[in-house]
């Protein structure tokens, strides 16, 4: 892990910005946990926050859903991944209840872990890009929701402690 300066190009800067570095430092923040999927957007995450050092110490979570027969394969490229960075992980199985929409009782799962495995001043930073917010204010949209479930995912919202 690096020492590089976080608002800096390349050392996760122009990922973040300078305002969430700052946010990421406060003194209430006590440890950030990257929710690490194994896709590209929370492994960027994950690698820009360990190239940033000093701050709050590092963690990663991976939920396994099991619902893919790759899930585990997932998992172990996450240990491996985080392991390299020498970032602490925590791998934890859901059960995804059935009915309804499969995605929407998967990501109930994982909120469910989250605010389960968070304690106080722990801060947990989830990765997405703009498609992702576009897809989820299309989805809203086409459900029939009103104004404030067009804007997209928060940028931040309270979750367990």
């Amino acid at each position: 892990m690096g020492s590089a300066d976080p608002g800096a190009p390349g050392a996760g800067g122009a990922l973040l910005g300078r305002d969430a570095w700052a946010r990421l430092r406060a003194p209430a923040v006590k440890r950030l946990l990257v929710a690490l999927s194994g896709g590209m957007d929370s492994t960027a995450l994950l690698h820009a926050l360990a190239s940033a050092k000093p701050g709050p110490p590092l963690h990663a979570l991976h939920i396994n859903h099991g619902l893919q027969a790759a899930a585990k394969d997932f998992a172990a490229a996450c240990q491996r991944l985080c392991a390299s960075l020498e970032v602490p992980l925590e791998v934890q199985q859901v059960q995804v209840a059935q009915g309804g929409s499969l995605e929407g009782q998967a990501r109930q799962a994982r909120y469910r872990a989250f605010a389960r495995l968070l304690a106080p001043g722990d801060l947990l930073l989830l990765a997405h890009h703009a498609d992702d917010q576009v897809e989820t204010a299309l989805f809203r949209l086409l459900r029939g929701s009103r104004v404030q479930g067009l804007q997209g995912m928060p940028r931040e919202r309270p979750l367990g402690a």
